[in-house]
């Protein structure tokens, strides 16, 4: 709505670009109907050229007719004669930055409370939470940090998650899975996968039926190049790497962990909002580890305890990095980011120069498929500790790649006179190619959704296990991060050619639109499932990339303005008269010849750059300054307009930095020496046991080649609907990776088989038998531990719910839902519900 009101505010311009009185031919000559009402110039005028030389004119083909020569010498040049950078005309692009600036301004403000209101509307596991980012690295027992944590809680302490840094060794486990997984679905069905010997039997047999069917040529060329490329993975291959896995895991569970964090859940969000208000410290004081403060202090340690995002949201293999390792790390991927997009640009300008502009564009089109692959390959050597903070460093980085690839490099490499040209390599077609692309091409190839499409009917119908073919309709991956990049690159595009195009704003309004509703449709049938972010990825692109874009709008129209109009061509102050006659036989640099130009100005004119990049002084902020002492270009209105707009522009560029990093900075400095922690929102007052749709933090890892996460702790003891989703075929020990290879200090080794949501815990199971523990097994268990850790200290009223279930599995669960206040059927439809009965 808001771009379309904008696209109405400008409606009297797009009708001026249009008529005679901007230019004299009309635009009926437009091929392109969208292009109707845009700046483009259809009328010119010869005029005799003073100083004009060969090599200003001969970057490109249509530069090339717009010079010539008489057979008396006479240099001949062709100008633009259109009206345009009027004052009136400027003031409608000027109204139109103040109305979307209040319009940014009002969203923000909205948005920002929505989100406050549906934080209070929708409780999660976060709202009654917090975590601990610089643990003592052996302080490995719950009960001794539900002690400490016990201070702040109004009611009690609920769930302890101990996290430790085995990344390295949960790396090793899930790669196993990912191979046996492959491994499984090229077996016959029925094949038990912890059985070694069977295993082995099966890959042997499977070996010796393909290699008798395959052809000569198959056996000794085709198989092993697409072996080597990659292309394929033989069976055997699998089952070994899947031996070599295991090998170096038992290796490294006899390496002593340190606890990277901690996850503190309470039974109130009193308790989480009176705990982040009594450890909320300055940094210094955290890392001098300054006991000398009030905060209370965890064995003689000041801990760095922060509010955490929803448990699905957790980076639970990022969590022991360092905090200079993710800056480093992410500093790193943005400069090669940086880097990439510079060699694009010039590889494009170097492409149009010499293969000319249609070369140029299949170039750029190759860049926009391949840069934001590299990003997404550097992302997965950066370490984040929540989907939030990688989803957002994702956009920031396509974004700006977007902006500059898409916009700002058609700006950098088209040359000044080919802002108004019609040409298909100008600046105005070629913006118009992109948004039609975006408003029509886009939208239906997002609909078509075609790899998933060819999952579905084609690979799903032909595997070879049931899980197989629910991997094929696990949906269409994507980011966050990308969606949000579409939205922002539409609104920098529309910005960045508002003035010369006024059109972009409807354009922006119906592509967005179109997203909208593309999107919601994609969302709902078409993308696969993703983990709960919060609202740092709306709030960073809000305050940075929304404004930023609004900043490039007022200062890209201000030379805009400025340059107009865009042929290179300056009436001197000491011109001379008399030229005004026909010329005969004229011959262009492009090698035409014309029988007669008619040359109507009686003064001579001479060549003057009118880009930014050919003045003498610092081009900011673009004023009538830029233009030269000893010709002129602009008119009286077109100065009056240019020093309005660029002064203007001046302000806004302090203005923006000061409203919007000023402000982040200020806080960032006093973060270092005081606390920074506010409650938002009001407290529901409702328990978190009491809510059966909060999860609770299990570390657990999503890969998207698995329909269910992959647990990495022990998970026996605790309510099962903490876990957050439920596999109604197999019971949590088929994802648990502590039972993928036998370590020392195991509590049992036998998975158990079928669902087990007919109890409350794990243990209350028939099938639940511990195996025999030796003592330095405990010992080395309890001191050592291998992977993380997690206690449930549930209520007094929900631990006899749960004793009453080991005897009652199935009627108790009525009780259950009794509690909750929902019913059994209500409760099988919530894939959330942590307590459904199966």
């Amino acid at each position: 709505a808001v771009m379309f009101v904008a696209g109405l505010i400008n409606v009297p311009n797009m009708l001026y670009y249009a008529s005679t009185d901007y230019s004299e031919n009309g635009q009926a000559s437009v091929q392109s109907f969208f292009l109707v009402g845009s700046a483009l110039c259809t009328t010119f005028e010869w005029a005799v050229c003073r100083n004009c030389l060969a090599e200003d004119f001969s970057h490109d083909i249509e530069q090339k007719a717009r010079l010539g020569f008489a057979p008396d010498g006479t240099v001949l040049v062709e100008r633009n004669a259109c009206h345009g950078a009027r004052f009136e005309q400027g003031m409608v692009n000027y109204a139109t930055f103040f109305f979307l600036l209040i319009s940014m301004a009002f969203i923000s403000y909205y948005q920002n409370a929505r989100e406050v209101k549906a934080d209070e509307d929708k409780l999660t596991a976060s709202d009654y939470s917090v975590v601990v980012r610089n643990p003592p690295p052996d302080a490995y027992d719950p009960n001794e940090w539900r002690t400490f944590f016990a201070q702040f809680a109004q009611k009690q302490v609920t769930a302890v998650t101990v996290a430790l840094d085995n990344d390295m060794m949960l790396r090793k486990l899930t790669t196993r899975r990912i191979q046996l997984n492959t491994l499984k679905q090229m077996l016959p069905a029925g094949i038990d996968m912890d059985n070694d010997s069977q295993v082995l039997q099966a890959v042997e047999d499977l070996t010796r039926e393909e290699e008798s069917e395959m052809s000569t040529f198959t056996r000794h060329i085709a198989n092993p190049f697409f072996v080597f490329a990659g292309l394929v993975v033989p069976a055997r291959t699998l089952y070994n790497n899947a031996k070599v896995l295991a090998e170096e895991f038992r290796e490294l569970q006899k390496k002593k962990y340190k606890v990277a964090n901690v996850f503190i859940t309470f039974e109130t969000e009193q308790g989480q909002r009176n705990a982040l208000q009594a450890l909320s410290v300055g940094k210094f004081d955290i890392w001098s580890n300054n006991v000398q403060g009030n905060a209370p202090r965890f064995r003689d340690r000041v801990l760095f305890v922060e509010e955490p995002l929803e448990p699905d949201s957790v980076r639970w293999l990022d969590l022991s990095s360092t905090y200079y390792t993710r800056v480093g790390s992410w500093v790193f991927s943005l400069l090669v980011t940086l880097a990439s997009v510079l060699i694009a640009g010039v590889c494009v300008a170097l492409t149009r120069n010499y293969y000319g502009p249609y070369t140029a564009g299949i170039l750029v089109s190759v860049f926009n498929s391949i840069i934001p692959q590299i990003v997404s390959v550097l992302m997965s050597y950066e370490p984040h500790l929540d989907e939030d903070s990688y989803e957002t460093s994702l956009y920031m980085k396509i974004t700006l790649f977007r902006w500059i690839n898409t916009a700002v490099l058609i700006k950098l490499i088209t040359p000044v006179t080919g802002n108004l040209a019609s040409g298909a390599e100008d600046i105005l077609p070629s913006i118009n190619a992109i948004l039609v692309s975006e408003l029509f091409t886009t939208p239906i190839l997002n609909l078509m959704d075609i790899s998933s499409n060819i999952n579905k009917h084609i690979y799903a119908p032909r595997a070879r296990t049931q899980q197989q073919m629910n991997h094929y309709f696990l949906g269409t991956f994507y980011n966050i991060g990308e969606r949000y990049t579409s939205l922002t690159n539409i609104l920098f595009v529309c910005f960045f050619y508002a003035a010369l195009f006024p059109a972009t704003f409807f354009f922006g309004a119906a592509i967005l639109l179109s997203q909208h509703y593309v999107d919601k449709f994609s969302l709902l049938r078409i993308w696969a499932w993703r983990p709960t972010v919060g609202s740092q990825l709306a709030r960073f692109s809000r305050r940075y990339f929304f404004y930023g874009s609004l900043l490039a709008f007022f200062v890209v129209s201000s030379y805009a303005w400025a340059q107009f109009p865009y042929d290179n061509v300056c009436e001197p102050v000491d011109a001379t008269s008399g030229h005004a006659r026909d010329y005969r036989n004229v011959q262009l640099l492009n090698g035409t010849i014309m029988e007669c130009v008619s040359v109507a100005s009686d003064t001579d004119v001479e060549f003057c750059g009118q880009s930014w990049r050919d003045s003498d002084i610092f081009p900011f902020p673009p004023t009538s300054r830029l233009e030269p002492d000893d010709a002129k270009y602009m008119t009286d209105s077109q100065r009056k307009l240019v020093d309005t707009y660029g002064w203007t522009s001046l302000v806004a560029l302090v203005a923006f930095t000061v409203l919007v990093f000023g402000v982040d900075f200020v806080k960032f400095v006093q973060s270092f020496f005081r606390g920074t922690y506010s409650p938002v929102g009001a407290q529901q007052e409702v328990d978190y046991s009491s809510n059966a749709e909060i999860y609770g933090y299990v570390p657990q890892i999503r890969l998207p080649s698995l329909p269910f996460p992959l647990l990495a702790c022990d998970v026996d003891d605790i309510f099962q609907g903490l876990i957050g989703w439920n596999d109604t075929n197999n019971s949590y020990d088929a994802h648990n990776m502590i039972f993928d290879v036998p370590w020392e200090g195991m509590k049992r080794r036998t998975r158990i088989s079928g669902n087990t949501r007919n109890t409350g815990q794990i243990n209350d199971q028939s099938e639940y038998a511990e195996s025999a523990m030796t003592e330095s097994s405990r010992l080395i268990s309890e001191s050592n531990p291998v992977f993380s850790i997690i206690r449930h200290y549930p209520p007094s009223w929900l631990r006899k719910i749960i004793e009453s279930q080991k005897e009652k599995p199935r009627t108790e669960a009525n009780e259950v839902a009794k509690v909750k206040g929902v019913s059994i059927s209500d409760t099988k439809s919530q894939k959330s519900s942590w307590w459904n009965p199966i």
